[in-house]
């Protein structure tokens, strides 16, 4: 078991407040590792670390790394309970998930903000609307619309009048864009970053819906529904390690677009190598970043009629909703309907699916759209979506068919606009399905590079990027 001093415990409990999502994930990681191990101060510090949140959103994200490694049975019940100050629908729907003895949850726990308005100076009552959708992702925005929707209540009017009080009541500075966290990195980077007002508006957002299930205005269920938008983890991801950067997969730069199918080829060969002795590769990203300059290369194999390669480079990419366990959780069924599918696909498409979330958890952003895996739809059957240490992987009939590793070409908090994400990922599918699709009658399968690349100059001045699209 490794020791810890008391020290060493209370700076990393403090960095589960960073703003930086991805420390917050690897402080989660630490803390878990240690209670794994039957550290009694570890479980003690969480609790204590727990106890001392005053908002709702900063319980749900201590909360949440019991939840998300699946630590109940580390815990008893009743102390995780009393160590949550400021309950919500969110954080009793992750108790009774962790916890089957479960009691004691009342709903009149929540904190109810005054009926009258809270007292703030008139340049901080324009923050509200200023940065709703900085601070937090628009998804909360959007959540309250439906509501709205469907009850008739006013919802924004509701958060914005939480928002003021928590404001009033726990301040945090505007939420301007925190330079002291992205670092000295060149113009044309940016970063995701939880600042302090982030734990405002998510703390508003589930008192607001704590009010309105409280007072009747929509059920509990909805509620707790809606609440799971400001999951901070995600249970199966949260333990998903990457591998270690291929060599292969380093040194891109500087780039020469001349070459790029050329690279292309040698990427996805050494992909093939990599693969297990049974699959083959499906998709292949590729990215690589230096101060001023990125590439990323998207390889992906493409089904179609005959004569594919003749038409333009472009190919359908499908998008599978993981049907999983609530409140969170990357693991479950995909492609229910699969069997009855159309046997053929009349034009090009990608034999491998983006794998979505409902409810991701707000550390794992830089995964959102980077999951694929073998398309349920098109090799027609109904899968299970797994989780491993360092894998992802789509199990039929028990059998592992096609597997979704990753790596990091950068490790930075800040990266470019351009560059939806640091990265890297190779599919696999098992060679007997990749056989059956390829004996298909009447169909071809070809490879689909996507290149994006840019430089100093497209990057300073925000230029559109470098593409590049063919048949290899």
């Amino acid at each position: 078991m490794v020791k810890v001093t008391s020290l060493t415990l209370s700076m990393l409990l403090e960095r589960l407040l960073w703003p930086v999502p991805r420390v917050r994930w690897e402080v989660g990681r630490s803390l878990a590792r240690l209670i794994r191990e039957g550290n009694g101060e570890a479980k003690s510090g969480l609790l204590s670390w727990i106890a001392g949140r005053n908002l709702e959103s900063e319980a749900v994200l201590g909360l949440g790394i019991i939840d998300a490694f699946d630590l109940g049975s580390h815990f008893h019940f009743a102390s995780v309970r009393d160590a949550v100050q400021v309950p919500s629908l969110l954080s009793d729907s992750l108790l009774r998930r962790n916890f089957s003895n479960a009691v004691g949850l009342s709903p009149f726990r929540y904190s109810v903000s005054p009926a009258e308005e809270a007292t703030l100076p008139d340049n901080q009552r324009a923050w509200f609307d200023r940065y709703r959708t900085w601070a937090v992702a628009p998804v909360f925005s959007t959540e309250l619309r439906k509501l709205e929707d469907v009850s008739g209540f006013d919802f924004m009017a509701r958060w914005n009048h939480d928002w003021r009080w928590l404001q009033a009541s726990n301040p945090r500075p505007s939420a301007e864009y925190p330079r002291f966290f992205s670092g000295p990195y060149p113009l044309g980077r940016a970063g995701q970053f939880d600042q302090g007002q982030r734990e405002l508006y998510v703390s508003a957002f589930l008192r607001t819906l704590a009010y309105a299930s409280i007072t009747g205005i929509i059920p509990p269920e909805l509620g707790e529904h809606c609440a799971r938008v400001a999951l901070t983890m995600n249970r199966g991801l949260a333990d998903l390690e990457p591998i270690e950067r291929p060599d292969w997969a380093c040194d891109l730069l500087p780039f020469d677009s001349t070459r790029t199918s050329e690279l292309a080829h040698s990427l996805w060969t050494s992909a093939s190598t990599a693969a297990g002795p049974e699959e083959e590769p499906i998709a292949l990203r590729v990215v690589d970043v230096a101060d001023e300059e990125f590439v990323e290369l998207d390889l992906t194999l493409v089904i179609g009629p005959t004569g594919l390669t003749s038409g333009p480079p472009e190919a359908q990419v499908d998008e599978e909703v993981i049907e999983g366990e609530p409140p969170s959780g990357a693991e479950g069924v995909v492609g229910r309907a699969a069997a009855v599918s159309p046997p053929f696909v009349d034009g090009p498409r990608a034999v491998s699916s983006v794998m979505l979330l409902d409810f991701l958890g707000r550390v794992h952003v830089d995964l959102v759209c980077a999951i694929r895996l073998a398309s349920p739809y098109v090799f027609r059957t109904a899968a299970n979506v797994r989780c491993g240490p360092s894998e992802i992987r789509l199990e039929a009939d028990a059998t592992a068919t096609s597997r979704w590793i990753h790596w990091y070409a950068d490790w930075q908090p800040a990266k470019f606009r351009q560059l939806e994400s640091p990265i890297g990922s190779l599919s696999t599918v098992s060679r007997a399905w990749l056989a059956d699709l390829q004996a298909r009658p009447g169909a071809e399968v070809a490879r689909l590079l996507r290149a994006r690349h840019g430089t100093k100059q497209e990057i300073r001045e925000d230029r559109e990027i470098q593409t590049q699209s063919c048949w290899t």
